[in-house]
């Protein structure tokens, strides 16, 4: 099977018997019963007459195992229904195979577009020319008969292909079974004639719906119980009977998952947002054009990740790590729905942060670890791209000897502000600080004296005492000023050393280099404040991160992209500087040996949970090498620290080469014109099968969801497959971007809990958007009051939100249908 990319997975006795027990029960799904099989402890059984001087022995052996599937009678209905357990029944067997034998994917695909339930068994077996050789010799003795023509040219077809390809053929036989709570006997009557009927139209067979037995007829399609069929059996090619097999069907490579795509015949695509075992390393690049939905697809991944496996740790039950660097609020509704669903004493775990260039959005990427003075290998890595980064010409072509030169001073910088010879420790300065401030004196800290010095203590002081007594909160806050700043970059440039190896290298402009680098950090001080200056935005606790920087990365100029360029570079800094701790850097040199025990743990902790980054709006960040260089460092690094990333964009063309190499899928919604899909097939490498889904199966989100295609590396195998996401009302309305979604959204979510808020707008707009009334009243409004376009807007949504919260208008009987879907939840409930 693995030779020819064919899926397969062994079965135990054990789970086989499940299976069936589950087929034939199906109210008994997911439930934890295994069977009793030989070799298993038993427990031995007592005799009903203990007086019995001769007990069975039957109590100290095995049960049947009929005995332990069977705990329910069945019920004949008619010669068509059968009843076993909570389900009743109807067979439909083949009694003529098909003319023209198609792929079982056909047969599914149109069942799965009835949504109806079924499942079918068929069976191949040997023998098949010998069992049909009396008809053979009763065709040839009959040949004077007309009718007995086609047979004997049918023989003769198949005696021919088994002479000239080797072709044996085979008996088969097939029976297909639908079903439908019990009571609902005229529905499922329907299901059974369509089930019939697509039966028929596959390849044109010829199906019956009576089987003589039906009970013996539905138990013939329950897997692994009986090796047997009312169907009658036809004479195939062991080739075209093996075309027909279920094994034709794509395959998830995962059981199950925490999100179930659809494919395009309505089956389940079970997918592990945490890779499951087999994506050792998540790279994922999604691509669409504005609109084709790759927003909701990417919420749906993150939303998917926080309800898997990944929420569980050595730990405890926490959220995974997340971060998403987005341009504009399309992620503000998943992180509404968290903050509501995790409730007041957790809200800070899940935090929106619209980024501005004004006081208290300061980030300082010179940040290290408490405790310590340098940054972490990787730590550095990063820091010497992103200010590589700030002295890189609008071009982007990094002038000679610069990254070299940005090596050094980093490392002169930190140096400077440590109490080596020469170095220029950060003095302590009161009222900075104030719950610094507050611990000194509450804590009664005696700081140690520098004569030297004017003030007599420095900011590594305050740290250290604070480290002493374990407050590593304010011993964060004070190390923010104890280390470098951009500032401090053009000291340490200055310094004898740099000067004496950089100072004689002269650029194309006539300038030295390290003028130039003086230049161009003045350049970023001046216009980037924000840069410049110790930390000051503090994300807490927070384990779910959206930045949108839609305010702080414009887009048109040269300028402009070497902004947004530098925002994502900030952004990734302020999410993932801890993702790619690793327990090792515990015993880095630099690392004090009375924190190593509390870093140590920390590490540990980060290393172990599942992380994940997402850069939407990829495109934004294409004339900054660095960028791209960090992210392609990132992605190598990723799964040694267990840290998954995502890039998405408009375009496929937007992902260096670089960046493709190392991405184990690629999932793409929509390809604008032809020649953005010819592209795309040949950089994918796509099969031509895969090539027409390009082309021809993604138009976009739609009332049925919002088909995509995925090019996905997992267990060591190749996945191509055409899925669709759908999500329900609730999914969609918490997942909506639409200004006048949104608007609606957070008009109700102030009125009323964000849950009911939730279920009132899908039972009233079960399509997920309400855009088209609010259009129609928007309209309206304007032609029959004139009112300007902004106050009809906010009036109309005001209007919706009154009608909605009161049941009336356009959510008239609202509150009877949720009462009644109540009510059948608890009924069923209280069945079950």
């Amino acid at each position: 099977m693995q030779g020819v990319d064919i899926s397969c997975e062994f079965l135990g006795p054990h789970q086989a018997l499940q299976v069936a027990r589950e087929a034939t029960y199906r109210e008994t799904a997911g439930s934890v019963w295994k069977p009793i099989l030989l070799g298993d402890r038993v427990m031995p059984r007592l005799p009903d007459d203990l007086d019995d001087p001769q007990p069975h022995p039957q109590g100290l052996l095995w049960p049947a195992i009929r005995d332990q599937i069977f705990n329910a009678d069945a019920e004949t209905k008619g010669g068509q229904l059968v009843t076993v357990g909570d389900y009743t029944y109807a067979p439909v067997d083949m009694t003529i195979g098909p003319e023209d034998p198609r792929p079982f994917s056909e047969l599914s695909s149109v069942l799965g577009r009835k949504r109806l339930p079924w499942r079918s068994a068929m069976i191949l077996e040997g023998g098949g020319r010998a069992a049909f050789g009396f008809k053979e010799a009763g065709a040839g003795f009959l040949a004077m008969f007309p009718g007995n023509s086609d047979i004997r040219r049918a023989f003769a077809a198949l005696k021919l292909e088994r002479q000239k390809n080797n072709h044996n053929s085979v008996r088969m036989r097939m029976t297909a079974t639908t079903w439908a709570p019990v009571g609902a006997e005229a529905k499922l009557r329907r299901q059974a004639s369509d089930l019939s009927q697509a039966i028929d139209a596959w390849g044109n067979s010829k199906t019956t719906r009576i089987s003589g037995d039906p009970l013996e007829a539905v138990m013939g399609s329950v897997p692994a119980l009986a090796l047997g069929s009312t169907a009658t059996s036809s004479l195939a090619l062991v080739g075209d009977a093996f075309s027909m097999m279920p094994w034709a069907r794509s395959a998830s490579p995962w059981q199950r998952g925490s999100i179930l795509f659809r494919k395009p015949d309505g089956s389940i695509w079970p997918y592990d947002p945490t890779g499951g075992g087999l994506r050792p390393s998540v790279v994922d690049i999604i691509v669409a054009p504005p609109g084709g939905g790759k927003s909701v697809l990417a919420n749906t991944i993150l939303l998917g990740l926080i309800l898997s496996s990944a929420a569980i740790s050595s730990h405890g039950t926490k959220l995974p790590y997340i971060g998403k660097l987005d341009i504009g609020p399309s992620s503000r509704g998943l992180i509404e729905m968290l903050r509501n669903a995790l409730g007041p004493e957790r809200q800070h775990e899940a935090v929106y942060v619209k980024m501005q260039a004004i006081p208290g959005f300061e980030v300082n990427v010179f940040d290290t670890q408490v405790g310590l003075e340098y940054p972490l290998p990787l730590e550095r890595v990063f820091l010497q791209n992103f200010i590589s980064l700030l002295a890189t010409p609008l071009d982007g072509r990094p002038w000679e000897g610069m990254d070299h030169l940005v090596e050094d001073v980093i490392d002169e910088a930190y140096r400077l502000c440590t109490g080596v010879q020469g170095g220029t420790p950060k003095i302590y300065t009161p009222r900075i600080e104030p719950d610094v401030d507050a611990a000194i004196t509450s804590l009664g800290i005696s700081l140690p004296h520098h004569a030297e010095e004017d003030d007599p203590t420095w900011w590594r002081d305050v740290v250290d005492a604070l480290v002493s007594l374990r407050e590593y909160r304010l011993a964060g806050f004070a190390q923010r000023h104890a280390i470098p700043v951009l500032q401090d970059l053009l000291i340490a440039a200055r310094s004898p050393e740099i000067e004496k190896r950089y100072s004689k290298i002269t650029l194309e402009t006539g300038e030295s280099l390290i003028d130039t680098f003086d230049r161009y950090i003045m350049n970023v001080i001046k216009n980037f404040p924000m840069l410049a200056s110790p930390t000051k935005l503090d994300m807490g606790d927070a384990r779910v991160i959206v930045l949108d920087l839609a305010e702080v990365a414009p887009s048109g100029s040269p300028a402009a992209n070497r902004q947004t360029a530098l925002m994502y570079m900030l952004g990734r800094h302020i999410l993932a500087r801890n993702f790619f701790l690793h327990p090792d850097y515990a015993d880095d040199p630099h690392m004090p040996p009375s924190m190593r025990d509390y870093h140590l743990a920390r590490f540990t902790e980060m290393y172990e949970t599942t992380k994940r980054v997402d850069f939407d709006e990829w495109h934004r960040t294409e004339p900054a090498p660095q960028v791209d260089k960090q992210a392609v460092r990132d992605g190598r690094e990723g799964r040694k620290h267990n840290v998954q990333l995502a890039f998405i964009s408009q375009n496929h063309t937007d992902f260096s080469e670089d960046l493709y190499k190392i991405s184990t899928a690629r999932w793409v919604l929509k390809c604008g014109d032809q020649e953005t899909a010819d592209s795309l097939i040949r950089r994918f490498k796509l099969s031509d099968a895969s090539a027409y889904v390009i082309r021809n199966a993604l138009p976009g989100p739609g009332k049925n969801g919002a088909p995509f295609f995925v090019d996905m590396s997992a267990g060591e195998a190749k996945y191509e497959q055409l899925l669709v996401n759908v999500l329900g009302p609730i999914e969609l309305w918490s997942f909506s971007t639409t200004p006048g979604d949104t608007a609606l959204r957070s008009r109700l979510y102030k009125r009323i809990h964000f849950a009911r808020a939730l279920r009132m707008l899908a039972t009233v707009f079960p399509s997920g958007t309400a855009n088209s009334e609010i259009e129609r009243r928007k309209s309206e409004r304007m032609n029959v009051f004139g009112l300007a376009t902004d106050e009809a807007f906010a009036g109309v949504l005001d209007e919706l939100a009154d009608e909605i919260v009161g049941g009336r208008g356009v959510a008239a009987g609202l509150y009877e249908t949720l009462r009644a879907i109540d009510e059948q939840s608890e009924l069923e409930f209280t069945t079950g």
